[in-house]
């Protein structure tokens, strides 16, 4: 069972407000927002989410964060051959934009937590699972692919 209760995209959108309020109420080092990179970012998160969302549909697997036990296959292809968790990565980077748009370092310290947050309390239980289903394949996919990149 994951420990993790809240979708990650809805835990990416409340560290989106926690960022928010380092802007207002924790101002630790200020910068002049950096739209290049910002968007930059931007752009490579939303086609790394659309090329994993995309393999797990064209496999007919499950792309639920909640239900790893009803993976049908194990995805090595495509986006998956850089990252075992490319959705997961392609949220870190729309935080990362973020702190580039907010101008506000401090809100890196939300970009960190939710990265452990996830790792912990997501990742880790869906390896598990996945190490359960498809056991030395997912393990030598594991040693050829880094978990983020």
């Amino acid at each position: 069972m994951l420990s993790l209760k809240i979708p990650p995209p809805v835990l990416a959108a409340i560290a989106l407000l926690m960022m928010y309020g380092c802007v207002l109420f924790m101002p630790v080092w200020q910068f002049e927002p950096v739209w290049s990179v910002a968007i930059l970012l931007v752009v490579i998160a939303i086609v790394i989410g659309s090329l994993s969302m995309s393999v797990f549909a064209r496999v007919n697997t499950t792309i639920s964060p909640f239900t790893p036990q009803a993976t049908t296959q194990l995805v090595t292809t495509g986006i998956y051959q850089y990252s075992r968790n490319p959705m997961y990565l392609s949220l870190l980077l729309l935080l990362i934009a973020a702190v580039f748009i907010g101008g506000e370092l401090s809100a890196a310290i939300v970009v960190i937590a939710f990265m452990v947050t996830v790792n912990q309390l997501q990742i880790k239980p869906e390896e598990k699972v996945l190490l359960q289903l498809f056991g030395n394949d997912y393990r030598r996919y594991c040693q050829q692919v880094r978990r983020w990149l």
